[in-house]
């Protein structure tokens, strides 16, 4: 390739290298192949699209990265538990992360600049002007002072036709804040986030309609549902209700053995080996509950219970088993997919197995339980009495007496008697059923009424699987819906046992059995009912907890468990098989079921000619990612996708206009072009130590082509003010050290400067004595008037000629050489003074 052939290609390659800051390279190319021995002349203006297609090259980097970053956030992408990149160290990745993130920054900070710098220049080229303090502002505004520096602020003062005046301001503004926002919007897109991610699941089917599944009025038909359920322990029964996880009393034995093991005094502190369910749920109360065999996955019962300055209601809730039958096998279905079928899923979905945590989510309802009791009350046994229930709403205290019967003391039975006591719905409106407790002695009983109010309640339960074990957690509350029971219900939530007494072999009730376990009265049968009672009433244990609150937790905690388990036998197909062959309904699988699983689409086919109430599963496994999740995320591809409009928006109006230059963009040009430019002695009077006046800000620059050289024509670009010409013209010069006048005529500049007082002086240092006359612009001499008497002098200096020294008066001096520059003035002054006259 010839220097011709390279030269013109190099006229459309060196801007885009000047655009994305490789200029060294433009500069060493001049140097090595062009051999340009010194600064050669240069268009300001160039007319051609593919030139400024060319300027505009700022754009494209940081754009390009703008829409891969939006593209990948909007898209999204899982990465793992770690950051995969030149290093297994996360905190190395992430460093590299946030150097690109700066790069990026940097990268659109430039295109910034260069947009602004283009407003400023055609400003400045072709439009009023642009005041002094925004001339540097392209390279200003990345700075947050320069806001409220005079530079900005002072500026507002310059007189311009207001939308313009009004478009630069907010160019510059808007260029700011974008600067100032991509930063941080860079960093939150380019970082992953460890955070929960969307890893699938899929619709499932439970047997009957909504109605069937969690209904308001609960009873047993021994027609309808399982006959075990009813079922007690006797001579040849090989088990009873409480070992069949599907009936109301299938929780017994978790929560027999939860109760033996804390007391009044430490019931509340339970649940402290999990932590992440109190943070979730904000509780201090919860536990497991597991059931026989497993039949019902494991549970976790949440809630708080009412204690002194603490919470004003005792309420549990529970998961709802059918529900959560399905949930967990989907779960198990897809981590086996993800480790086991990973041919047969995407690339993108097989990284679902370097998951940190694993979890599922699903919206259901689910049973709230809140038990409230009164105090502690004697009352006469073997005889219809009065006592006392709550009425609710329950964060309250009011109560209602109902009449009821206590046994005497049995020896035969535990000396603790629970029963189910129904209330009139009009008096307890708000209240499912009420419980009496006693604890007899010879002829008399202390006696607590507690009331119970049941509800479905809507709720999100999420489900995690630490450590492949799969517990409830986290639960949201939605809208509710009041529940009330039957007898036969209440008798097969509680049924009746074999167990041990303090005599011998007892009949008593499951809730009975968990009430002695848990120690409630020890000192049963009582003796001294009165003091017992008291007793009851006034003590408090550490955490706020009595007597009765612990009661309130027995109580709801069996509530809450049975009315979970309804209708969970229908979630199994056939329960008349042994538990081992039960097998799940309707489970039956879609083609491509792993990889429909990890999708998110109907891994399970619906049932076919059979009323069901469809629920959905949704998967989230916890890892590094890119996702747009939340406000800051859709916050940072907003400032993104702004950029990329004005700086579309830039190019296209650059390529339009066919007009670009690439002159003064940086710091050394603008010093450079000031250094050539004419001084400015009367808006910039003083100004060479700095800058005290807010006014001088405003002052309004612009540039011009200007210049002749010793007869020769020879143009060049300066800066200069419009106030120059107007202090001349219209100030005068009587009393003044310093004026400048310009003369605009076909970009040419007649400067009369440093007018002050001076004595006869004569200097042709120069080797060449005035004659009489000032060069003119085409080398000839403009005559000057005779009348000289010694009494005062003028020099004449035209740019890089000798020094022309005359002496004359000063107002015909100055009169002639106005006119001589093609304009006329009605200047006038006396006295003796010296004018330095240039051409430039």
């Amino acid at each position: 390739m010839n220097q011709s052939t390279f030269s013109r290609v190099g006229r459309y390659t060196s801007p885009i290298f000047r655009s994305v800051g490789l200029e060294l390279y433009n500069v060493l190319i001049r140097s090595k192949i062009h051999r340009i021995p010194a600064e050669p002349q240069k268009a300001v203006i160039e007319r051609s699209r593919w030139l400024a297609l060319s300027r505009c090259t700022v754009h494209i980097i940081p754009a390009l990265f703008s829409i891969a970053l939006v593209a990948l956030n909007l898209k999204g992408y899982y990465i793992g538990r770690g950051l995969r990149g030149l290093f297994t160290d996360d905190d190395t990745n992430l460093a590299l992360l946030q150097v690109a993130a700066k790069v990026h920054e940097l990268l659109i900070t430039a295109s910034t600049g260069a947009i602004l710098f283009d407003i400023i220049r055609n400003e400045l080229m072709y439009g009023d002007g642009v005041p002094l303090g925004l001339v540097g502002a392209g390279i200003s505004f990345t700075g947050l002072s320069y806001f409220w520096s005079p530079d900005f602020l002072c500026s507002l003062r310059y007189k311009a036709r207001l939308w313009k005046k009004a478009f630069l301001f907010v160019s510059i503004f808007v260029a700011g804040a974008l600067v100032l926002t991509i930063a941080p919007a860079t960093a939150v897109l380019i970082i992953p986030q460890d955070q929960l991610w969307q890893a699938g699941g899929s619709h499932f089917y439970l047997q009957g309609r909504e109605s069937n599944i969690w209904p308001t009025v609960l009873t047993h038909d021994s027609t309808r549902d399982p006959p075990f359920c009813r079922s007690s322990p006797s001579a040849g029964s090989p088990r009873n209700a409480t070992e069949y996880a599907v009936c109301p009393s299938g929780g017994y034995k978790s929560l027999a053995s939860h109760y033996s093991e804390v007391n009044v005094s430490s019931f509340l502190d339970g649940g402290t080996t999990l932590p992440y369910v109190a943070d979730l749920m904000t509780s201090r109360y919860f536990y497991q509950i597991t059931s026989p065999r497993l039949e019902v996955p494991t549970q976790m019962t949440l809630g708080n219970i009412r204690t002194e300055g603490g919470a004003k209601e005792s309420f549990l809730l529970q998961p709802h088993a059918a529900s959560i039958m399905f949930q967990e096998k989907l779960t198990i279905d897809w981590w086996h997919g993800i480790h086991y079928e990973a041919h047969d899923i995407p690339r993108n979905q097989a990284r679902y197995r370097y998951y940190k945590d694993l979890g599922s989510t699903i919206w259901t309802q689910i049973p709230k339980v809140s038990v409230m009791c009164t105090v502690a009350q004697k009352v006469p046994t073997d005889t219809i009495v009065e006592i006392e229930f709550p009425t609710g709403p329950f964060k309250g205290r009011i109560s209602r007496k109902a009449t009821t019967k206590i046994p005497k003391y049995d020896p035969k039975a535990l000396p603790i008697r629970f029963a189910w006591t129904p209330l009139d719905a009009a008096s307890y409106p708000s209240v499912t059923t009420g419980a009496t407790i006693a604890y007899p002695g010879n002829d008399s009983a202390l006696v607590v009424g507690c009331s119970v109010a049941a509800e479905w309640v809507e709720a999100e339960v999420i489900h995690r699987l630490p450590n492949y074990k799969f517990e409830s957690g986290h639960v949201h509350f939605g809208s509710a819906r009041t529940i009330s029971v039957e007898e036969s219900w209440l008798d097969v939530l509680t049924p009746v046992l074999n167990a041990t007494g303090p005599n011998g072999d007892v009949v008593v009730s499951t809730i009975e059995s968990i009430i002695w376990q848990a120690g409630l009265e020890r000192n049963a049968p009582l003796t001294d009912v009165a003091s017992a009672t008291m007793a009851w009433n006034t003590n408090t244990f550490p955490g706020g907890g009595t007597q009765t609150t612990f009661l309130e937790s027995i109580i709801a905690s069996v509530f809450a468990d049975g009315l979970s388990r309804t209708g969970s036998h229908k979630a199994y197909a056939d329960t008349s098989l042994p538990p081992e062959h039960w097998s799940l309904w309707s489970y039956n699988r879609a083609d491509k079921y792993y990889s429909t699983l990890l999708e998110g689409g109907r891994a399970l086919k619906p049932p076919a000619g059979e009323d069901f109430t469809e629920l959905r599963v949704n998967m989230t496994i916890k890892g590094y990612s890119y996702a747009a999740s939340g406000l800051s995320h859709s916050l940072s591809m907003a400032v993104m996708l702004f950029h990329l409009i004005i700086a579309l928006a830039h190019t296209i109006f650059c390529v339009y206009r066919g007009t670009s230059s690439g002159c003064w963009d940086t710091i050394a040009e603008l010093l450079t072009l000031a250094q050539n430019s004419q001084p400015s002695t009367v808006p910039l009077r003083n100004t060479a130590a700095g800058i005290k006046r807010g006014g001088t800000f405003s002052k309004k620059a612009r540039i011009r082509t200007v210049g002749l050289k010793a007869g020769v024509q020879r143009e060049q670009v300066e800066l200069v003010y419009e106030d120059d010409k107007e202090d001349m013209l219209h100030g005068g010069l009587q009393d003044a050290e310093t004026a400048s006048l310009e003369l605009h005529e076909h970009r040419r500049i007649l400067s009369v400067t440093e007018v002050q007082e001076t004595h006869h002086d004569f200097d042709d240092s120069e080797g060449e004595r005035a004659t009489g006359g000032i060069r003119k612009d085409d080398g000839s001499y403009t005559s000057v008037p005779a009348a000289y008497d010694g009494a005062s002098m003028m020099t004449l200096e035209p740019m890089g000629s000798q020094l022309v020294q005359m002496r004359s008066r000063f107002s015909d001096t100055v009169q002639q050489l106005l006119r001589d520059g093609g304009r006329s003035s009605a200047v006038q002054a006396t006295g003796s003074v010296q004018v330095d006259v240039k051409y430039v």
